[in-house]
């Protein structure tokens, strides 16, 4: 898989689509990858979801419309998605800083978002510690909660350090993880059921779940907790300089910005991801946090 060319195929596919293409899933399926690794790939590139793209894009286009057409607001707002001339107004203004009848009327500027057009230039992953593993099948318990995109950098490292300093002396762990999970049937409940089935509305692309706890070996679940089993896979295991938030983060941007497009051989599979925090470095000295994406040897 080739990420530099999805990326630009999904820019191609939205441009060509403007006024048809509805959702994330749409574009993923029409590029052949997962949603929840594509709306990360594209937003760590862009600065932009995929959503807020195709909505800047059709708000420009409208503007465009009102300046070069003359056409009527009500017109406008039907033709790029909008049900009713008071929801287009509302989100025309408050992307252009202006009203459609001031756009219209050419009393104020209209805000530029021209189609991106990105070119690629990769570095190797010599210099990234990254293993290929397959591993068994293991079960976290822990305590989850709902997470999205926008957000998650800057909650997700509060959330599991308040396990950790609440939990971690009881359950004598030295090691804590962390599971991203989006809209998947192989993450598994207590029940052996598809543990995405618990809540509504998760995609991965959006809003995920996110579980931070420890290896579960079986025994009572404490109260508030939940344990849920992660399949035997093949992991490509990233391993950060050191276990601080901000190392962990950057190799994050690395994956999605960098690996991705040079890692030919083979594909993220799933809406899924752990994170280890703690790990033991070889040589006894310090300690490191891995990330854990699940592949497969591309055909």
């Amino acid at each position: 898989m080739n990420w530099a060319d999805v990326i630009n195929e999904t820019l191609r596919y939205i441009e060509r689509n403007i006024l048809t293409v509805q959702d994330l899933k749409e574009v993923a399926m029409e590029v052949h990858v997962s949603a929840g690794y594509l709306q990360n790939s594209f937003q760590m590139i862009t600065g932009y979801t995929i959503g807020e793209y195709i909505r800047s894009r059709r708000l420009y286009l409208a503007a465009m419309d009102l300046i070069e057409k003359n056409e009527k607001i009500i017109d406008v707002a039907a033709r790029y998605g909008y049900e009713t001339p008071e929801s287009f107004s509302k989100a025309f203004s408050r992307f252009h800083n202006a009203t459609p009848n001031e756009i219209k009327k050419k009393n104020k500027p209209a805000k530029a978002f021209l189609p991106l057009k990105l070119t690629f230039t990769v570095k190797g992953a010599d210099t990234v510690d990254v293993e290929i593993v397959k591993t068994p099948k293991f079960q976290l318990l822990g305590v989850a909660d709902v997470f999205t995109n926008d957000n998650s950098f800057q909650k997700i490292p509060g959330f599991v350090y308040d396990f950790i300093n609440k939990h971690g002396e009881k359950l004598n762990a030295n090691v804590f993880y962390g599971a991203s999970v989006g809209d998947c049937d192989t993450i598994l409940n207590v029940d052996g059921k598809p543990w995405c089935k618990d809540y509504e509305g998760i995609t991965f692309g959006e809003r995920f779940l996110f579980l931070t706890g420890v290896l579960y070996d079986g025994g009572k679940v404490p109260e508030g907790m939940t344990v849920i089993e992660i399949p035997e896979t093949l992991w490509a295991k990233f391993k950060c300089k050191d276990n601080s938030i901000e190392a962990t983060q950057e190799m994050r941007r690395y994956i999605f910005r960098e690996w991705l497009f040079d890692a030919e051989e083979y594909d993220l599979v799933d809406e899924y991801n752990v994170e280890c925090y703690g790990v033991p470095n070889e040589n006894g000295v310090g300690l490191h946090n891995e990330i854990w994406i699940p592949v497969r040897r591309s055909k």
